[in-house]
This record gives structure tokens, sequence and C-alpha cells, in this order.
């Protein structure tokens, strides 16, 4: 299992990628965290390039004893959308800028993913996160009227759907893959 790969008690079977940065390193930042966000994980497979955000409020390394209210209060992120305006909006934003800046963006389907580590979440509540995700800044990540020339889109996922959709890239939590 490559450490490397994992974040907030996930683990991610990269092992098809062509790369993978983990951009955020682990929460040391990337050289530029005073004033730029970061995604966890730049991922460049064949024919799409992937930009992944992972947000796991049940993290086995949580303390027992603060694992209801951190669910609590990420479900409050949720539903004041702090979710999107104050994280994943500006860690996307911030990442292609760094990104652009620092390496270059191929020119690939690029995908936002979003892996949100909360098991009571349905899938109508990923559709309402992905439209405000869409709809923020004016729609800005739609692109112009005719769209993103390299095809851009936004996915978001509980564990269970991540592997079910993305069966390339296998997430399980450490505590159970290391069982």
């Amino acid at each position: 299992m490559n450490s490397e790969w994992q974040e907030s008690g996930l683990h991610f079977d990269f092992t098809k990628a062509k790369s993978v940065i983990s951009l955020d390193n682990h929460g040391k930042g990337h050289g530029m965290t005073k004033i730029m966000k970061s995604v966890d994980f730049v991922v460049e497979w064949d024919d799409e390039f992937w930009l992944i955000e992972v947000k796991n409020p049940e993290n086995p390394d949580i303390a027992p004893e603060r694992q209801d209210m951190a669910k609590r209060d990420f479900f409050e992120k949720i539903q004041s959308k702090s979710l999107i305006f104050s994280e994943l909006f500006p860690k996307l934003i911030d990442s292609i800028l760094f990104l652009g800046f620092d390496r270059g963006i191929p020119f690939k389907p690029m995908r936002y993913m979003a892996l949100i580590g909360l098991s009571i979440l349905e899938p109508a509540h990923f559709i309402t996160l992905r439209d405000a995700l869409e709809a923020h800044y004016d729609g800005c990540l739609k692109g112009p009227k005719d769209g993103w020339s390299k095809n851009f889109s936004v996915h978001l996922f509980n564990l269970e759907l991540w592997n079910e959709k993305l069966p390339q890239c296998q997430v399980t939590r450490v505590r159970e893959g290391t069982d």
C-alpha cells in the first residue's frame, strides 16, 4: 500500500495512473499555502486529468468522542454552502492556477473529483452540491457559451459511489485496507 496515496484515512489505488502528485503535500502545502489553497491529488491518466479533493469527516483518526461532532459540523458546512464557497471552489481554482504556472496542464478532459466520506449522503445530495459548485461565480466552471475546449466536468461522490463509478481507482478506508 503506497502511503503517498492516502488522505484523511482513505487509500487510493492509482496504480493505473500515468502520474500522481500530492499537491497539498499531505497538509504540508505546495509552497504557496499562505495565499493559495490546493486539492489533495492531481492525477494524470492516459485519457483524462483529475484534480481530487478529499473531505472525510468519518476519518478513523478523529478521536471517537469527536466523531459525531465532526459529522455534524461537516453537514453544517454543506447546508451553509461554506463547503462550496470556502473550500471546494477555491481549492480547484487555486490548484489550476498553481499547476498552470508551475507545471502546465495537459490538454485532456479535466475532471474535478470531490470524495466526501460521509456515508449518510445520498446521490441527490451530490447532484445538489455539484450544481451549486458549477453555479458559483456566475457559472464560470461551465466555461464560455460553447463550454471549455478541453471538456471539463465536476463530480462529487461518497466512498460507495466513487468505487461504483470509478473501478480503475478504487478507494478503501485505511484501517479496512490494512486488516
